[in-house]
């Protein structure tokens, strides 16, 4: 046990360096798929070492390992309409009396067939409510993990060049025309190619968004419907102090269902058919067992959590979205600006070469200085602007005389 408690900890455990993505995303691609690999390692563990148990009578002749086992292949159920009827369960989902599958007209429990499995006239069958997620559950969340991790995957083909860029100048003796040639070139960066490396890192921004809602959906289909609202639940299903009461049957009943019993019930039914022949006899029954699934217990507090980081996940994600228009927003607007001459020098460039120029200003200010005079140079020709409304701008070439 140590020694997964040693995994776990080396796994969530998160250096703090300077990387090439945002935080927002950073959330999404190392925390969340790192929390989505230990949470499937916990259950994982569950998955392996814990078994189902099942009230088995002395005189049916099964051992208790085969009926567990069985009872694990076929899955659980419990009846939608005991759910809220407190009163009649023993426990959530299962009426007092195991003969009681069905209710008349008048809304009393009753039992579907007789002694003889013949029906009982007005006795209408409950619905049942299947739980099987325990048998899938461990590879469903370490799934999740490259649903979040996807779109950095796509981020590094997107943004090579400004991780490229990056690199470059972690080397201290490269020279400002020497960048402009490398990344200022429209020759080899066409503008098609740059539009498209600003659209692309915006999509990445909503496929983040897109990876938290997709998972929170299919978590939600997987549980039945019932993780929509499951944090919500929690919360103010604490805060009404429910509690648990004792039957006269001593069997525990919910006043108010608690929501993980909602999500995952940690008691079930579990059938099974009995059948057997040889050449003089032929012997066939069904059985109906209460089961404890002691895995959902884990369950109700691993999507428990999940729930909430999901959420903060699809704000995260929004943030991200929004902090990434706003950029470029901004740099639009700083584009309609005519009143400071310098920034004359970025309505000559794309905004990815923008994304280039404040790449430079954050880790070199004057090699930013000298590849401004450099674009200056060479592209300002190009345009309307003549050579005297950049006379006052506020760099110079630091490697002029």
């Amino acid at each position: 046990m140590s020694l997964v408690a040693n995994s776990i900890k080396e796994i969530i455990s998160i250096k703090i360096k300077s990387r090439n993505d945002s935080v927002t995303d950073q959330y999404q691609r190392i925390f969340m798929t790192k929390i989505c690999i230990v949470f499937a390692a916990l259950v994982g563990v569950n998955y392996f070492n814990d078994k189902v148990s099942c009230i088995i009578a002395n005189t049916n002749g099964m051992s208790d390992s085969f009926v567990g086992a069985t009872c694990w292949i076929q899955g659980f159920y419990v009846f939608e309409e005991m759910i809220t009827r407190f009163e009649d369960c023993g426990y959530y989902g299962i009426p007092k009396n195991m003969e009681h599958d069905g209710i008349n007209s008048l809304g009393h429990l009753c039992a579907v067939n007789d002694r003889a499995l013949g029906k009982i006239f007005g006795c209408h069958p409950m619905k049942k409510k299947y739980y099987d997620q325990y048998q899938y559950m461990p590879f469903f969340i370490a799934s999740l993990a490259i649903l979040f991790y996807l779109p950095y995957a796509i981020f590094k083909i997107t943004n090579s060049d400004l991780m490229s860029l990056k690199d470059t100048l972690n080397n201290k003796e490269v020279k400002a025309e020497d960048i402009v040639s490398a990344y200022f070139n429209v020759k080899t960066n066409s503008i098609r190619k740059m539009k498209l490396r600003v659209v692309m890192t915006v999509c990445i921004k909503f496929l983040y968004l897109f990876a938290n809602v997709v998972a929170f959906i299919l978590c939600d289909v997987l549980l039945n419907g019932d993780f929509r609202k499951y944090g919500l639940n929690y919360v103010r299903w604490m805060r009404s102090h429910s509690f648990i009461g004792l039957t006269s049957y001593g069997l525990k009943a919910q006043i108010e269902p608690k929501p993980g019993y909602v999500l995952l019930p940690a008691m079930g039914f579990c059938e099974i058919h009995e059948a057997s022949r040889d050449n003089r006899n032929s012997y066939i029954n069904s059985h109906r067992f209460i089961c404890e699934i002691s895995p959902h217990l884990l369950y109700q507090y691993v999507m428990l959590v999940f729930w909430f980081l999901l959420v903060f996940g699809i704000g995260i994600s929004i943030a991200g979205v929004i902090v990434a228009m706003f950029g470029y927003l901004i740099n639009f607007i700083c584009l309609l600006s005519k009143d400071s001459p310098a920034k004359k020098i970025y309505r000559i460039v794309t905004f990815r070469e923008i994304d280039y120029l404040e790449c430079i200003r954050r880790k070199n200010l004057p090699l930013y200085s000298d590849v401004l005079y450099s674009l200056k140079e060479k592209r300002v020709k190009k345009t309307k602007y003549s050579e005297r409304k950049f006379e006052h701008f506020a760099f110079v070439k630091s490697d002029r005389e």
